[in-house]
């Protein structure tokens, strides 16, 4: 009967030897995968953030220029949006 087993044990330990192999494969290859991953995602966000960047530079620009083009304009508008915002959180207090 133990001559029958031990080519049983011997198929067993190669088997659990090629479960282990393949685990750690496995291991080894999802961790790629997750520090590919956030390295994509970090690039992706700041591609993002340098593009929200430019645009926000562009458009305050563009509100600098509109300030020195029409300065009385500009300035009646600032007290205007001041006077409206002052009467609305004004009236809710009171």
């Amino acid at each position: 009967m133990a001559a029958s087993l031990q080519p049983d044990l011997a198929t067993l330990q190669s088997d659990i030897q090629q479960l282990r192999a393949d685990f750690a494969k496995i291991t080894a290859d999802m961790r790629d995968f997750a520090n590919n991953g956030m390295s994509q995602a970090s690039g992706k966000a700041q591609e993002s953030a340098e593009k929200m960047w430019g645009v926000v530079k562009r458009q305050a620009q563009e509100v600098g220029n509109e300030i020195e083009e029409r300065p009385f304009a500009s300035a009646l508008a600032a007290f205007g949006t001041g006077l409206v915002l002052g009467m609305l959180l004004n009236a809710r207090r009171g």
